[in-house]
């Protein structure tokens, strides 16, 4: 997979995330010109009254010192740290409903036209899972191809050139239990890969 084939893979990622979830917020730094996430583990991670030590920190002193930095930016509202928009529920509802105006046969027509009618913002944008394997490939053939059209245009109202950007994608999705009642350090735990690299 090319550099840039990776770039707009991860900016569909963030391009559909639900609309209302807080899990990660995706963010373009003009300042490094670098598109980047934040984990709201990140914000435990990075705060100064935290007397916690993780022992499984997944990012380097170098990347942790980024990460404040930017976290305190984006609290300064600093210009140059532009939040990358999420598909609202109306361009999500369009997107299924231009997708099911493309053919007409569908297994299961009536419940694909409920899934994209009463779309919310909070699914994974696949029909409820009713699409069978050749047609969930011509899906997500064109959710891409709708969703590259927001990010090309996000772009150039920005004046953002995703081939010269670079993208931050450590390992770092971590999650961290707090055990409140023993008074024990946390423990935090890294998986081997964030869930958006499919390969």
């Amino acid at each position: 997979m090319s550099d840039l084939s990776y770039k707009y893979n991860w900016l569909q990622m963030a391009f559909t995330e639900q609309v209302d979830r807080l899990n990660e917020c995706f963010y373009f730094d003009r300042r490094d010109n670098e598109f980047y996430s934040i984990f709201i583990t990140d914000f435990s991670l990075t705060d100064k009254n935290s007397q916690a030590d993780y022992p499984n920190n997944p990012y380097s002193e170098k990347e942790l010192a980024l990460l404040k930095e930017r976290l305190y930016r984006q609290e300064d509202n600093d210009s140059s740290i532009l939040p990358l928009p999420r598909l609202t529920i109306d361009e999500r509802k369009k997107m299924m409903q231009d997708f099911l105006d493309t053919k007409s046969e569908f297994d299961h027509k009536e419940l694909l036209q409920t899934s994209a009618d009463t779309e919310s913002g909070r699914t994974n944008l696949d029909f409820n899972s009713l699409l069978d394997v050749e047609t969930k490939q011509d899906w997500d053939q064109f959710k891409a191809a709708f969703v590259r059209q927001k990010v090309d245009s996000f772009c150039n109202l920005n004046n953002i050139d995703i081939e010269s950007a670079s993208l931050w994608t450590e390992n770092k999705m971590i999650t961290i239990d707090l055990d409140l009642t023993s008074g024990e350090k946390a423990v935090v735990t890294k998986p081997s890969k964030p869930w958006w690299k499919f390969w």
